[in-house]
Protein backbone atom coordinates (compact mmCIF):
# COMPACT_ATOMS: atom_id res chain seq x y z
CA UNK A 1 0.00 0.00 0.00
CA UNK A 2 3.12 2.42 0.79
CA UNK A 3 4.40 1.77 -2.21
CA UNK A 4 0.98 2.30 -4.34
CA UNK A 5 0.60 5.31 -2.18
CA UNK A 6 4.66 6.47 -3.19
CA UNK A 7 3.99 5.96 -6.49
CA UNK A 8 1.36 8.07 -6.94
CA UNK A 9 2.70 11.02 -5.10
CA UNK A 10 5.61 10.52 -7.77
CA UNK A 11 3.39 10.90 -10.72
CA UNK A 12 1.43 13.66 -9.10
CA UNK A 13 4.96 15.71 -8.43
CA UNK A 14 6.01 14.85 -11.92
CA UNK A 15 2.84 15.86 -13.24
CA UNK A 16 2.87 19.33 -11.91
CA UNK A 17 6.35 19.97 -13.05
CA UNK A 18 5.05 19.07 -16.75
CA UNK A 19 2.19 21.68 -16.37
CA UNK A 20 4.54 24.52 -14.66
CA UNK A 21 6.92 23.59 -17.78
CA UNK A 22 4.21 23.91 -20.71
CA UNK A 23 2.64 26.99 -18.59
CA UNK A 24 6.06 28.67 -19.03
CA UNK A 25 6.12 27.85 -21.99
CA UNK A 26 3.07 29.56 -23.08
CA UNK A 27 3.09 32.92 -25.19
CA UNK A 28 0.06 34.51 -23.33
CA UNK A 29 1.10 35.78 -19.67
CA UNK A 30 -1.15 34.05 -17.03
CA UNK A 31 -2.69 37.42 -16.35
CA UNK A 32 -4.68 37.51 -19.77
CA UNK A 33 -7.28 35.92 -21.67
CA UNK A 34 -7.75 35.11 -25.06
CA UNK A 35 -10.09 36.89 -27.08
CA UNK A 36 -12.21 34.50 -29.19
CA UNK A 37 -12.92 31.22 -28.56
CA UNK A 38 -10.73 28.18 -28.46
CA UNK A 39 -7.41 28.18 -28.64
CA UNK A 40 -7.76 30.62 -31.69
CA UNK A 41 -6.46 34.54 -31.44
CA UNK A 42 -6.94 37.57 -33.49
CA UNK A 43 -3.88 38.26 -35.11
CA UNK A 44 -3.86 41.87 -35.67
CA UNK A 45 -1.51 43.91 -38.68
CA UNK A 46 -2.23 46.93 -36.81
CA UNK A 47 0.88 48.15 -34.92
CA UNK A 48 -0.09 52.01 -33.01
CA UNK A 49 2.12 53.22 -31.49
CA UNK A 50 2.72 56.45 -28.79
CA UNK A 51 1.26 59.40 -30.54
CA UNK A 52 -0.93 57.93 -33.22
CA UNK A 53 -4.18 58.78 -33.90
CA UNK A 54 -6.36 56.59 -32.10
CA UNK A 55 -8.85 54.73 -34.35
CA UNK A 56 -12.39 55.93 -34.03
CA UNK A 57 -15.71 53.12 -33.82
CA UNK A 58 -18.79 53.24 -32.89
CA UNK A 59 -20.54 50.43 -30.21
CA UNK A 60 -23.71 50.32 -27.90
CA UNK A 61 -23.85 51.30 -24.65
CA UNK A 62 -24.64 48.50 -22.50
CA UNK A 63 -26.90 50.62 -20.43
CA UNK A 64 -28.26 52.72 -22.68
CA UNK A 65 -28.53 51.00 -26.20
CA UNK A 66 -26.86 53.93 -28.06
CA UNK A 67 -24.44 53.97 -30.56
CA UNK A 68 -21.52 55.92 -28.64
CA UNK A 69 -18.17 57.08 -30.87
CA UNK A 70 -14.76 57.42 -29.03
CA UNK A 71 -15.02 61.11 -30.97
CA UNK A 72 -17.62 61.92 -28.25
CA UNK A 73 -15.69 61.31 -25.44
CA UNK A 74 -12.55 63.51 -26.79
CA UNK A 75 -11.36 66.51 -24.89
CA UNK A 76 -9.95 65.10 -22.19
CA UNK A 77 -7.76 61.74 -21.36
CA UNK A 78 -9.32 58.94 -22.31
CA UNK A 79 -8.57 55.64 -20.64
CA UNK A 80 -9.58 52.57 -23.05
CA UNK A 81 -9.58 48.98 -21.85
CA UNK A 82 -10.81 45.68 -23.23
CA UNK A 83 -12.70 42.98 -20.76
CA UNK A 84 -14.32 39.94 -20.91
CA UNK A 85 -16.51 39.33 -17.69
CA UNK A 86 -14.69 35.99 -16.97
CA UNK A 87 -11.57 37.37 -16.44
CA UNK A 88 -10.12 38.11 -13.11
CA UNK A 89 -7.80 40.30 -14.41
CA UNK A 90 -10.01 42.49 -16.08
CA UNK A 91 -12.23 42.82 -13.10
CA UNK A 92 -8.97 43.93 -11.01
CA UNK A 93 -8.97 46.57 -13.68
CA UNK A 94 -11.99 47.80 -13.75
CA UNK A 95 -12.14 48.37 -10.19
CA UNK A 96 -8.57 50.42 -10.38
CA UNK A 97 -9.94 52.47 -13.22
CA UNK A 98 -13.53 53.34 -10.89
CA UNK A 99 -11.02 54.36 -8.30
CA UNK A 100 -9.25 56.72 -11.10
CA UNK A 101 -12.50 57.68 -12.47
CA UNK A 102 -13.86 58.97 -8.83
CA UNK A 103 -10.83 60.79 -8.00
CA UNK A 104 -10.21 63.02 -11.11
CA UNK A 105 -13.82 63.09 -11.73
CA UNK A 106 -15.19 64.42 -15.29
CA UNK A 107 -11.53 65.45 -15.46
CA UNK A 108 -11.29 61.64 -17.42
CA UNK A 109 -13.11 59.46 -19.40
CA UNK A 110 -12.80 55.72 -18.46
CA UNK A 111 -14.46 53.28 -20.98
CA UNK A 112 -14.87 49.94 -21.34
CA UNK A 113 -15.35 47.64 -23.71
CA UNK A 114 -17.10 44.32 -23.48
CA UNK A 115 -15.79 41.63 -25.83
CA UNK A 116 -17.83 38.59 -24.22
CA UNK A 117 -18.92 35.94 -26.65
CA UNK A 118 -21.98 35.82 -24.53
CA UNK A 119 -23.38 39.32 -25.03
CA UNK A 120 -25.08 41.53 -23.45
CA UNK A 121 -26.79 39.73 -21.05
CA UNK A 122 -23.35 38.70 -19.51
CA UNK A 123 -21.67 42.10 -19.62
CA UNK A 124 -25.11 43.73 -17.77
CA UNK A 125 -25.15 41.32 -14.83
CA UNK A 126 -20.95 41.63 -14.87
CA UNK A 127 -21.35 45.41 -14.72
CA UNK A 128 -24.36 45.66 -11.95
CA UNK A 129 -22.64 43.37 -9.73
CA UNK A 130 -19.60 45.05 -10.06
CA UNK A 131 -21.05 48.65 -9.52
CA UNK A 132 -19.23 49.75 -12.62
CA UNK A 133 -20.20 53.18 -13.05
CA UNK A 134 -18.67 54.58 -16.41
CA UNK A 135 -19.48 53.67 -20.17
CA UNK A 136 -19.54 49.54 -20.76
CA UNK A 137 -19.64 49.79 -24.60
CA UNK A 138 -20.31 45.82 -26.47
CA UNK A 139 -18.35 44.70 -29.44
CA UNK A 140 -18.84 40.66 -29.59
CA UNK A 141 -17.44 40.65 -32.94
CA UNK A 142 -13.96 42.25 -31.38
CA UNK A 143 -13.97 44.53 -34.04
CA UNK A 144 -12.19 47.08 -31.61
CA UNK A 145 -9.91 45.71 -29.99
CA UNK A 146 -8.39 44.48 -33.64
CA UNK A 147 -8.16 48.06 -34.68
CA UNK A 148 -5.77 48.73 -31.52
CA UNK A 149 -3.66 45.51 -32.36
CA UNK A 150 -5.31 43.89 -29.46
CA UNK A 151 -6.01 39.85 -29.16
CA UNK A 152 -5.91 39.39 -25.36
CA UNK A 153 -7.77 40.90 -22.38
CA UNK A 154 -7.21 43.12 -20.35
CA UNK A 155 -5.76 45.14 -22.71
CA UNK A 156 -5.58 49.26 -22.36
CA UNK A 157 -4.94 52.48 -24.09
CA UNK A 158 -4.53 56.20 -22.75
CA UNK A 159 -5.30 58.56 -25.09
CA UNK A 160 -4.91 62.47 -24.92
CA UNK A 161 -7.41 64.78 -24.97
CA UNK A 162 -6.58 65.32 -28.93
CA UNK A 163 -7.57 61.67 -29.80
CA UNK A 164 -3.47 60.26 -29.96
CA UNK A 165 -2.21 57.11 -28.55
CA UNK A 166 -0.21 58.40 -24.71
CA UNK A 167 -0.02 54.74 -23.14
CA UNK A 168 -0.34 50.90 -24.39
CA UNK A 169 -0.86 48.60 -22.05
CA UNK A 170 -1.25 45.21 -21.77
CA UNK A 171 -2.57 42.54 -19.03
CA UNK A 172 -2.90 43.76 -15.53
CA UNK A 173 -1.59 43.58 -12.17
CA UNK A 174 -2.39 45.64 -9.43
CA UNK A 175 0.78 47.80 -9.46
CA UNK A 176 -0.48 48.59 -12.71
CA UNK A 177 -2.89 51.11 -11.11
CA UNK A 178 0.40 53.70 -10.22
CA UNK A 179 1.09 53.48 -14.12
CA UNK A 180 -2.40 54.33 -15.28
CA UNK A 181 -2.59 57.45 -12.30
CA UNK A 182 1.06 58.82 -13.29
CA UNK A 183 -0.08 58.85 -17.18
CA UNK A 184 -3.01 60.16 -16.66
CA UNK A 185 -1.82 62.56 -14.51
CA UNK A 186 0.74 64.13 -16.79
CA UNK A 187 -1.86 64.08 -19.31
CA UNK A 188 -4.31 66.96 -16.96
CA UNK A 189 -0.68 69.26 -16.39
Amino acid sequence: MQKLFRLLIVAALMAGVTFVGYAADTKVPTSMVTIGEGDETLESEVELKIGDVAPDFSLPNLSTDKMEHLKDYLGKPIVLFFIQSACYSCLQEAKALQELKAKHGDKVNVIAVGVDLLGKPMLVSWAAHNNINYPVLLDPIFSVPEKYGFSYTPSSVIIDKDGKIAFIHAGYRPADAKLFEDKVQELLK
